[in-house]
C-alpha cells in the first residue's frame, strides 16, 4: 500500500473520531430507548393500536389496512374483515371502528360479535354533510377518539375533507368541528389539555376551544413540505407523519412514516428531537426502524411500534438522570431548621429561579413541573434546580453537557456576583429576647473559580416510584 494510501486512511479513522467525540451530547429534546425486538407480525400495515380492554390480559388492539386484529401472545386474531385504520374502545365491549374506504364508523360488540354501521354512509360516495346516522357523510375518515371534554362525543378526522368532526355516541349526529388548519388530518391524541393533530401533509397541529366553545387549529411542528429536519419546530420536517402519542409531560412521540423513524415532539422547547434505540453514544439523527412507521403505543415503560406488517418494541430505561443546576453556601445548617427560615429559604429559591433561567437560555430549560429542592449538611447548604433535560443512567460527566459559551456566560463577575443569596435569621441573644440578622452569603467556587454547577439526580422515568441508589432499581 502506497504511502498516500494510508495518510488517507489515518484521515478518515480521524474524522471519524473527531465527529464521534465532538458530537451534541446536549440534546435535552431526545429521547433513548433499549434495544429494538420484534413484538407480533401481522398481514397489513399496523395502523392504530390500543391496549384490549375487553381481553384484559395486556393484548394489544390492532388497526390494520386489512381488518382489526387482537394479539395473543405472538398471534394475532382477525375480529373483523375491511379496512380499520382507526378505532377507540368506547367501553370495555363496544369499539368504534373507521371503516375508511366505506366512509362510515361502525359499532362493533366484541361481547356478541355484532357489527352495525353506527355514522356516515357506509358504501355510498363519500361526502362532507352534517346530521343524523341517515344523513351524515364522511369522506375517508382515518382516526377516532373519545372527546375528553365531553365522553358522550367522539372526535374524527375527515381527511379528505381536511376537517375534524364529531359525532354523538347515543345518536350518531355528524357534526364539524373546525375545517382550518388541516390537509388530510389523520392521527390525534389528548395530552396536556390539548387534542394533537397529525396531518399527513408533514405537519402537527394543536387543537383548543375557546370559552364559547369555537375550536381553532395551530400548526405547532412541521410543515406543508416534506423532508428529514430536526430543531425548532417551525423548522423541522416530516414525510408523511400519521400518529402522534404522549409519553411524558410535554413530550410526545410521532410516527414519521417514510424516513422510518419515531421523532420526538418537545412542547416546552418547542423542538422537534431524534428518539434512538441502537445504542448510540449521541442521539442526534435518530434511529431507523426496517421499514415504514406508521403507529405508536406507550404502555408503562414500553412502546410499541406499528410497521408495514410487523409490530416492534423499545423499552424506555427505567432510571434517567436529570440534569440539575446546583449552588452551595457555607451555613450553620442549624439556622434553617425552623419554620420561618423555611419559608424564606423557598421565597429565595423563587427569586433565584428568574436569575439562573436567564443564564441557562437558550442553553438549558428549567423544568416547569418539578420544583427546585435543597438539603443542608455539614454546614454546607446545596439549592438544586432541575432542568427538562434527561439522559441514560450511564451518562457520566454532566460538566461535558455544558459548551464553552455558557461557561464563558457563567464566569462572569455580575453572574457568580448574582449567585450569593441575603437571609435573615433569628439568633439568641440573651436568654429572655430574640434579634433577627442578615446576612449576604457567596455561593462557592469551585477550583476552577465556578458557582453554578451541573449535578446528576436519578428519578425514575415512572414518578410514582422510588429510585434505590444501591440496587440501582425503582421501585413502587
Amino acid at each position: 500500500m502506497k504511502s498516500w494510501q494510508y495518510l488517507a486512511i489515518w484521515l478518515c479513522a480521524a474524522v471519524s473520531r473527531s465527529s464521534t467525540q465532538n458530537c451534541d451530547t446536549k440534546n435535552s429534546s431526545s429521547l433513548h430507548y433499549d434495544s429494538l425486538e420484534l413484538f407480533v407480525e401481522t398481514s397489513a400495515r399496523v395502523y392504530h393500536m390500543e391496549v384490549d380492554q375487553f381481553k384484559n390480559d395486556g393484548s394489544i388492539l390492532i388497526g390494520t389496512n386489512k381488518n382489526l386484529q387482537t394479539t395473543n401472545g405472538k398471534i394475532t386474531t382477525d375480529l373483523t374483515y375491511f379496512r380499520a385504520v382507526g378505532f377507540t374502545q368506547v367501553n370495555k365491549t363496544n369499539v368504534v371502528i373507521v371503516d375508511r374506504n366505506h366512509h362510515c364508523l361502525k359499532m362493533l360488540n366484541r361481547e356478541y360479535s355484532s357489527l352495525e354501521v353506527f355514522a356516515g354512509q357506509c358504501g355510498l360516495a363519500g361526502g362532507y354533510i352534517d346530521g343524523d346516522a341517515s344523513v351524515g357523510r364522511l369522506r375517508y375518515p382515518w382516526a377516532v377518539i373519545i372527546d375528553a371534554r365531553d365522553p358522550s362525543q367522539l372526535l374524527v378526522t375527515d381527511s379528505h375533507n381536511d376537517a375534524l368532526r364529531s359525532v354523538n355516541l347515543k345518536t350518531g349526529f355528524l357534526s364539524t368541528i373546525t375545517e382550518y388548519g388541516f390537509s388530510a388530518p389523520v392521527g390525534l391524541t389528548w395530552g396536556d389539555n390539548q387534542l394533537m393533530v397529525v396531518s399527513n401533509h408533514h405537519y402537527v397541529s394543536q387543537v383548543s376551544w375557546t370559552v364559547n366553545n369555537t375550536a381553532s387549529s395551530t400548526l405547532i411542528a412541521g410543515s406543508l413540505t416534506h423532508g428529514d429536519t430536526l430543531g425548532e419546530s417551525s423548522k423541522a420536517k416530516f414525510t408523511f407523519p400519521f400518529e402522534i402519542e404522549k409519553v411524558r409531560d410535554g413530550k410526545y412521540l410521532v410516527t414519521d412514516a417514510f424516513n422510518k423513524k419515531l421523532k420526538m415532539l418537545d412542547m416546552n422547547e418547542k423542538k422537534i428531537g431524534p428518539v434512538c434505540f441502537k445504542g448510540e453514544q449521541c442521539c442526534t439523527v435518530g434511529s431507523q426502524f426496517p421499514s415504514h412507521v406508521f403507529s405508536v403505543l406507550k404502555v408503562k415503560e414500553k412502546v410499541y411500534v406499528g410497521l408495514d406488517k410487523d409490530i416492534y418494541r423499545i423499552i424506555e430505561p427505567p432510571v434517567m438522570k436529570r440534569l440539575s443546576f446546583s449552588l452551595e453556601y457555607d451555613i450553620n445548617c442549624a439556622l434553617l431548621a425552623d419554620d420561618r427560615s423555611k419559608i424564606m429559604l423557598s421565597r429565595v429559591m423563587k427569586l433565584k429561579l428568574q436569575k439562573i433561567k436567564m443564564l441557562l437560555n437558550p442553553y438549558f430549560a428549567l423544568s416547569s413541573t418539578l420544583r427546585p429542592s435543597y438539603n443542608c449538611t455539614n454546614k454546607v447548604l446545596r439549592l438544586f434546580w432541575p432542568t427538562n433535560d434527561v439522559y441514560p443512567a450511564d451518562t457520566i460527566q454532566p460538566s461535558t453537557l455544558m459548551n464553552d459559551q455558557l461557561k464563558k456566560k457563567l464566569l462572569q463577575t455580575k453572574a457568580i456576583k448574582a449567585m450569593g443569596v441575603t437571609l435573615s435569621f433569628k439568633s439568641i441573644k440573651a436568654a429572655s429576647s430574640l434579634v433577627s440578622s442578615t446576612r449576604f452569603i457567596p455561593a462557592r467556587k469551585n477550583t476552577n473559580g465556578e458557582v453554578l454547577l451541573p449535578v446528576f439526580t436519578s428519578p425514575c422515568t415512572d414518578e410514582r416510584k422510588r429510585y434505590d441508589a444501591e440496587r440501582k432499581i425503582c421501585y413502587l
